[in-house]
């Protein structure tokens, strides 16, 4: 049986026997230690796959991984402290490619005092592949996705959409993880993620984990100014995160309802009539 056609979920159920309890319920891992909690995680980005050379530049794809994979920290309300660059680079490269990725990631990680501490280098005949390890610390356990219950409501941090629309337009797309806003809700005790492969697929990954459902209302989900309602609900590699808790402590954090889980185990979108649910790499 091939890993294609399988889904990210089913091939993370054939794994799960091999990784520690817990490991595959959320895209970061939580390590606790005396002085906190450790977050880590792993983001792979494949040249053809996560960008494209053909329009955009290696500075953009430099700043766009690293804050991407610090997405995965600021839904836990990290702050970030180091992170690891391994790269794959093709041969065809020249040097200044390879300096403008670095200077890309140093120009986001100044931002959020997140250096690049080390990491690897190999050459390769195929496409660039860049290999991302991000680490910050909390001081308190944020709620994993499976921790997430029935009843509660479902929020956005801001419109939906925008990267899909840079997508369309081959325009660079230099979004910001949102450390700050993510320490706060996490502080609230409400369960974030970021939209990393489209806000439906994110609710799946919820139903998964939780073996709860969901139900999206189309009409209440943000959409970034020029995007439809479609990219909002499956565009990725989005800056804002999804949020949920119960519906008070969603609207003491300033957010506004876009739906509910439920204790059924599927997601649905009223009001929308999708063609996929978000990107899989193993669909």
């Amino acid at each position: 049986m091939k890993v294609a056609g399988q889904g990210e979920l089913r091939l993370l159920e054939d794994i799960k026997e091999f990784l520690a309890a817990g490991a595959a319920a959320d895209d970061a891992a939580v390590i606790a230690d005396a002085s906190g909690f450790v977050v880590a995680s792993c983001d792979m980005f494949v040249e053809g796959v996560h960008f494209d050379l053909g329009w955009m530049g290696t500075e953009d794809v430099g700043w766009r991984s690293l804050a991407l994979a610090l997405g995965d920290l600021a839904a836990k309300g990290a702050e970030p402290a180091w992170a690891l660059a391994s790269l794959a680079i093709p041969r065809r490269w020249n040097v200044e490619q390879l300096r403008n990725l670095y200077k890309g990631m140093r120009a986001l990680g100044q931002q959020f005092q997140t250096s690049i501490v080390g990491g690897d280098m190999s050459s390769i005949e195929g496409p660039a592949v860049l290999s991302l390890t991000v680490a910050g610390r909390t001081t308190s356990m944020p709620l994993a996705r499976s921790q997430a219950q029935p009843g509660w409501s479902v929020a956005v941090t801001g419109p939906l959409g925008a990267a899909a629309l840079a997508l369309r337009e081959h325009r660079a797309f230099r979004l910001v993880p949102l450390i700050e806003e993510g320490r706060r809700l996490n502080s609230l005790g409400l369960c974030c993620g970021d939209v990393s492969d489209g806000l439906v697929r994110e609710m799946e990954k919820f139903a998964a984990m939780a073996g709860v459902g969901c139900v999206l209302q189309g009409a209440d989900v943000p959409c970034a100014p020029g995007a439809s309602l479609e990219d909002a609900l499956t565009s990725g590699e989005e800056a804002e995160l999804v949020c949920v808790g119960p519906q008070d402590v969603i609207e003491g954090a300033g957010l506004e309802e876009i739906g509910k889980l439920t204790d059924a185990g599927n997601v649905k979108v009223i009001g929308a009539d999708l063609k996929t649910t978000g990107y899989d790499h193993f669909a």
